[in-house]
C-alpha cells in the first residue's frame, strides 16, 4: 500500500491520510490507497470500528490536490479524478463497520466531502470547514452530494457559491458535528466513541448501520419494511440472544461473534 495512507489495523483500525506537507490534499495516488485500504477492511470481520484522521497539525485534508488537477488536460482525465474521490465516499458509505471521523484544523472541499462521509464525526476546537472551490474556477460538485445530506440544499450551496470557510460551532449547529473537543483531546475522544461502540455487539453494530444507511436511500414505506426484515436478523442472532440472556442474569455479556482476546 502507498505510504500517502497509514492503516493501524485492529478491532479498532485507524486510517491515516499521510500527506501533511501539502496538507493532506489527495492526489490520484493517495485516493486509490484510501479506497483499496477502505475496501480490504469492510472484507476484514475482525475490525469492529474504522477511525479516519489526518497526518500533521494543519489541516486533517484541504480536498484535492490543485497541483495535479492542474495538469489534466481531458476530459476523461477529469472524470477519472474526481471519479476517485466519489468512489472513496461511497466506500466509506456502504462500509460495513461503523466511521469515526476525527476532524481539525482545515477540512476543506474533498476533505469536507470525506468528512461528510463518515458516520460519526468529532471534531477539535481548531477545525474550520468550506468549499473553496469556486475561487480557484471550480466548483465541489462530487461532495454536494454528502454534505447536502447533512446540512441541506441551502447551507451546501451558501457554502458552494460564496467558497466561504465556516468555524466548527457552526458546522456542529448546522447538524454536521457530533462533538467538539479541545485539539489535544481529539485522539482520546475517538478512542472514548470507538470504545463504546464495542461495549455492543460488532454484528449488531453492522447490521444497525446498514439500517441506517437503508432507512436514508429508501422511500419512506420501503424502508420501513426493509427494517422490518433486518430486526429479524438482529433479534434472532446469536449476540442478540446472549444479550438478552446477560442482561436477565444481570452480568456483561460476551459476544459470541467476537473472537477471544
Amino acid at each position: 500500500m502507498s505510504d500517502t495512507i497509514v492503516c493501524r489495523r485492529g478491532p479498532v483500525t485507524r486510517v491515516m491520510i499521510n500527506r501533511p506537507a501539502v496538507r493532506n490534499a489527495l492526489n490520484s495516488e493517495s485516493l486509490r490507497a484510501l479506497r483499496e485500504c477502505l475496501e480490504s477492511i469492510g472484507q476484514d470481520p475482525t475490525i469492529e470500528v474504522v477511525i479516519l484522521t489526518g497526518a500533521g497539525d494543519k489541516a486533517f485534508c484541504a480536498g484535492a490536490d490543485l497541483s495535479e488537477v492542474a495538469q489534466l488536460r481531458t476530459v476523461e482525465a477529469v472524470r477519472q479524478y474526481f471519479a476517485g474521490m466519489a468512489a472513496v465516499i461511497e466506500t466509506l458509505h456502504r462500509l460495513p463497520q461503523p466511521v469515526i471521523g476525527a476532524v481539525f484544523g482545515y477540512t476543506l472541499a474533498g476533505g469536507m466531502g470525506l468528512a461528510a462521509g463518515v458516520d460519526l464525526l468529532i471534531a477539535a476546537d481548531d477545525t474550520r470547514f468550506g468549499l473553496p472551490e469556486v475561487k480557484v474556477g471550480l466548483y465541489p460538485m462530487v461532495v454536494t452530494a454528502p454534505i447536502m445530506r447533512l446540512i441541506g440544499p441551502r447551507r451546501t450551496l451558501e457554502l458552494g457559491l460564496t467558497g466561504k470557510m465556516i468555524d466548527v460551532a457552526t458546522a456542529e449547529r448546522w447538524g454536521f458535528v457530533n462533538e467538539v473537543v479541545p485539539r489535544a483531546q481529539l485522539e482520546a475522544k475517538a478512542a472514548e466513541w470507538a470504545d463504546a461502540i464495542r461495549q455492543g455487539s460488532g454484528v449488531i453494530a453492522r447490521l444497525g448501520k446498514e439500517g441506517w444507511r437503508l432507512a436514508q436511500e429508501l422511500p419512506f414505506t420501503e424502508s420501513l419494511a426493509t427494517l422490518e426484515s433486518l430486526v429479524s436478523l438482529v433479534a434472532l442472532s446469536a449476540d442478540s440472544q446472549e444479550g438478552i440472556r446477560a442482561f436477565q442474569e444481570k452480568r456483561p455479556p460476551q459476544w459470541p461473534s467476537r473472537p477471544t482476546d
